[in-house]
């Protein structure tokens, strides 16, 4: 009987934290549902879809809103994913230099010897610069190659239309994110596994991980059920047209599901036989260098427990992901919505996600228009001060004519440099600003034409008031 007695105490010893573990997981799912039901009508998200995992199982998933198209948002509705695309493609890397195909170290000419590049320094770019964003390629020569919308855009062509770039920095130097790395790295796996890089995910990373529903190349991605998104104009959700890169699939472009990434972020965490244990290690391991945030694949935070987490947005899909190795627990957060302004809202549902599982209070960052109103003013106030300066300069009988001459120059002058000096304050293509804030964007040309009109007509009227012979 003592013997049947101790038994029954370590039973019970080795079932009760499995039970608490429970109780608190299902009082964490209660906290989450009511966190993410107030952010999709607080951010009026048309539809989402998030999935959390402990131990290998699921302790929340649930989806809200619809698709484009009208269909109710499921655990396996296809949304862009953003630069979350860009761990699987350091995945891909890592089964090449497993296979012994590539080399971190060895340099990117040993893989795709048709790409050049101007360095200012003797060190060769590498495999692993490319990774980690240290590559010295510049943001703005990168954006001029991504998130282009021409059907017949490739990797291979993305790829060289950059090939002759002049670097910014000698490479290992300095990070800087920039998808221009990964479209690269999406090049090298082509060349290597001599297939088209969409066939080398579905094959070597998808299929074994059971990720069916993940796609890396166009075709693929509608045969998955992909419509577009939506953009946010003044924090109202406008249908997006198909807005898809076919040669951003490396950095930004693949399509995925929350049950897909759930099992992706199994496999980070609990490895399998996809990946040796030590390459698995090497990939969610944070950079050893002091103040560098950046490992293969993952961001690290700058601050605080240093757990892998990814977030992505195309111009009308937003994902994140993160998961917390010592823990055993993930999440993956997808959006079918997206504007650069609201990012912050957006981080903040995933961290009061984190918050919720840490047993604290969760908040939310409250979605700031104001830039985009404040800007639809100035263009209306413009207009009217425009329109009665130009009816009382034809009241005139007399006017200073070279005055009034000179304020149409300047004016004309004005208009056209407004938007390269925007660009350049800005730090931004006007191209890649347009996609990601579409609706400043629109606000930034009515005030350039409606400056430039009030500058030719200035200068119309006075030049018709010349005097006569």
């Amino acid at each position: 009987m003592k013997r049947i007695f101790m038994a029954m105490l370590v039973l019970i010893g080795l079932f009760a934290p499995l039970t608490a573990y429970a109780a608190e997981d299902k009082e964490s799912a209660e906290r989450i549902q009511a966190f993410m039901d107030q952010a999709m009508e607080e951010y009026n998200i048309p539809g989402a879809s998030l999935s959390v995992i402990h131990n290998g199982t699921p302790i929340f998933q649930d989806s809200w809103g619809e698709r484009s198209n009208g269909e109710k948002i499921t655990q396996d509705t296809t949304f862009l994913i953003g630069s979350v695309s860009k761990p699987l493609t350091s995945l891909a890397i890592m089964l090449l230099v497993e296979a012994e195909k590539i080399d971190l170290d060895g340099a990117i000419d040993d893989y795709i010897p048709w790409f050049t590049y101007e360095s200012k320094g003797e060190g060769k770019m590498t495999v692993r610069q490319l990774l980690t964003h240290t590559s010295g390629i510049g943001v703005s020569d990168g954006l001029e190659v991504t998130d282009h919308f021409d059907s017949s855009n490739d990797i291979k062509g993305a790829a060289e239309r950059l090939s002759g770039v002049k670097l910014e920095h000698s490479p290992g130097d300095v990070y800087a994110y920039n998808s221009a790395n990964y479209l690269l790295l999406g090049a090298i796996i082509e060349e290597v596994s001599n297939q088209p890089f969409g066939s080398f995910m579905e094959e070597e990373v998808f299929s074994p991980l059971g990720m069916n529903n993940t796609a890396a190349d166009y075709e693929s991605a509608i045969s998955n059920g992909f419509v577009p998104g939506y953009q946010s104009w003044f924090g109202y959700s406008i249908k997006g047209q198909e807005m898809f890169d076919r040669a951003g699939a490396p950095y930004g472009y693949m399509t995925s599901t929350t049950n897909d990434l759930t099992k992706f972020l199994d496999f980070m965490m609990n490895g399998g036989d996809l990946l040796s244990e030590e390459g698995l290690q090497i990939l969610k391991s944070p950079p050893s260098e002091v103040g560098k945030h950046y490992g293969f694949g993952w961001n690290f935070p700058k601050s605080g427990d240093k757990y892998p987490f990814h977030t992505g947005a195309t111009p009308d899909h937003r994902a994140e992901v993160f998961f917390l190795p010592e823990e055993n627990l993930g999440a993956v957060l997808l959006i079918n919505k997206y504007h650069e302004f609201e990012a912050g809202a957006y981080l903040s549902m995933m961290e009061g996600v984190r918050s919720i599982l840490k047993g604290e209070e969760p908040k939310l960052v409250s979605i700031d228009t104001g830039m985009q109103w404040i800007s639809l003013g100035v263009v209306f106030l413009l207009i009217m001060v425009f329109g009665v300066s130009i009816y009382r300069l034809k009241m005139k009988e007399t006017i200073n004519r070279r005055f009034w001459l000179g304020i149409g120059v300047i004016m004309l002058l004005l208009a056209g440099g407004m938007i390269p000096l925007f660009t350049l304050l800005a730090g931004v293509s006007w191209r890649t600003f347009g996609l990601f804030v579409p609706d400043l964007q629109l606000l930034i040309k009515i005030v350039v034409a409606v400056v430039g009109v009030y500058g030719a007509i200035v200068l119309w009227v006075a030049w018709k008031r010349r005097p006569a012979l």
